[in-house]
């Protein structure tokens, strides 16, 4: 298995140099128009990460918690060449996303480090989803690299644990560690969402 990190490492390098092209409005690309017909095309970007967090949820006919990426990755199928992996990596290595663009077509493979807890990897799981499709290039500055990191925590927060689910759950379970087990996620990150949605 660890020549297959490796390997996965090198294509990581190879396939990011192929997309080195990439923009930040990639969001309108052909291969996400689907996705990308309803976005807001104003307001704050928070919000836009935020509605686009909640029409994979609604595309992927999910109305309570947890939220199944299986049903997840299943819907992003139907709209995009899309792989997710379990690798080998340290500890250090959360996960990856490889995005492969050809003269007509563009391909994408998640990788996840299968020796994290459950929890971690459906995170990272989400939070590659994220940069997949919020169309971050790899041609960035540190500056809009830790902005993009950013942006995907928080489609991945979104998406794992959304706002409408959360408010109507807390009010039945307002316990972290319940709340916690339910969707599937760190008590961490429960507890920054219920923080964030002002639920305490």
């Amino acid at each position: 298995m660890l020549w297959m990190s490796r390997l996965l490492c090198v294509l990581t390098r190879i396939c990011l140099m192929k997309t080195s092209q990439q923009s930040n409005d990639s969001l309108n690309s052909p291969n996400k128009r689907k996705m990308q017909d309803d976005l807001p095309t104003f307001g704050p970007r928070k919000k836009l990460i935020k509605f686009l967090a909640q029409k994979v949820i609604k595309g992927a006919k999910i109305s309570n918690a947890p939220v199944s990426l299986q049903r997840v990755i299943e819907h992003l199928q139907t709209m995009h060449d899309l792989d997710v992996q379990k690798i080998t990596a340290g500890d250090k290595v959360s996960g990856l996303l490889v995005v492969c663009k050809e003269v007509d077509s563009e391909y994408s493979t998640i990788g996840f480090n299968g020796n994290h807890p459950w929890c971690r990897r459906r995170f990272t799981i989400a939070h590659e989803i994220g940069h997949l499709l919020l169309g971050h290039g790899c041609n960035k500055s540190m500056d809009d690299d830790s902005l993009n990191e950013t942006e995907a925590n928080q489609f991945a927060a979104e998406l794992l644990v959304p706002q409408s689910f959360l408010k109507k759950d807390f009010a039945q379970t307002p316990n972290i560690q319940d709340l916690a087990k339910l969707y599937r996620v760190s008590e961490q990150a429960i507890t920054i969402k219920v923080m964030g949605s002002r639920l305490l």
